[in-house]
């Protein structure tokens, strides 16, 4: 592809982590004060019903991003939970299937242990973003959400999607307000970040992109906000 071999192509965007950081569950639980790893621990409590149903002052699961970003459970982060906190192994067992599904299982664990973490939640979720853990690969899904919905578009739609990139513009310099924000608020256990493939699919179709990329990368944005930037105009778009 003319991606392999272009000067503006970012080279090996996110070579150092193609996957989004997962790691975070046992630094997260460390450093909870005794009190709140009892509470939450105590969700995961025989007689406890509370997990069946989500906190509601907890973030919603699954919030609105714009194309090229994914937002979806973190399977690695729920599989150290179970080995982390007290009893959730069993619990997970008594519940399911009987009473609730996996997905809504996690989503309603991870509800309640955000609003149990209070402050830290905040915390945590900037020290991810920090981490290079903005971009990944949902190698598995072989998912692609820019081409997928490229390939439905019109030509005139194309155009003006094209015009992001136009030498005179300047619109991604800044975010779209009118989409959906790519790195909304969300619960303890949500995986939230561009979508790696997305990206080298836009550089490939996009008229423009790559060297728009290559004139605005790293002289006026880092990688992460020119993509912000592309992805919410995109989406605002559609």
């Amino acid at each position: 592809s003319a991606c392999d071999t272009h000067a503006s192509c970012p080279r090996n965007m996110g070579a150092e982590q193609s996957m989004p950081s997962t790691m975070g569950f046992e630094t997260l639980w460390a450093s909870l004060p005794d009190d709140v790893q009892a509470s939450v621990a105590a969700l995961a409590s025989k007689e406890s019903d509370v997990l069946l149903k989500p906190n509601p002052k907890a973030p919603g699961p699954l919030p609105p991003v714009p194309v090229g970003v994914t937002v979806r459970l973190d399977s690695e982060m729920a599989r150290a939970a179970l080995l982390i906190v007290p009893r959730l192994q069993r619990k997970h067992y008594e519940t399911i299937p009987k009473q609730l599904d996996e997905m809504t299982f996690w989503v309603n664990f991870f509800s309640h242990m955000t609003v149990l973490v209070g402050p830290k939640h905040a915390e945590f979720l900037e020290a991810r973003q920090g981490e290079l853990s903005w971009k990944g690969k949902d190698e598995h899904e072989g998912s692609d959400s820019f081409a997928a919905v490229w390939a439905e578009l019109s030509d005139s739609k194309k155009a003006e999607i094209s015009k992001l990139a136009g030498k005179e513009s300047n619109a991604l310099l800044l975010p779209s307000l009118a989409s959906p924000p790519a790195f909304p608020d969300v619960a303890l256990g949500t995986a939230n970040y561009i979508d790696e493939t997305a990206a080298m699919s836009a550089l490939r179709s996009v008229d423009g992109l790559q060297y728009k990329h290559y004139t605005l990368v790293p002289k006026k944005l880092d990688e992460k906000t020119f993509w912000v930037n592309f992805f919410t105009h995109m989406t605002a778009l559609l």
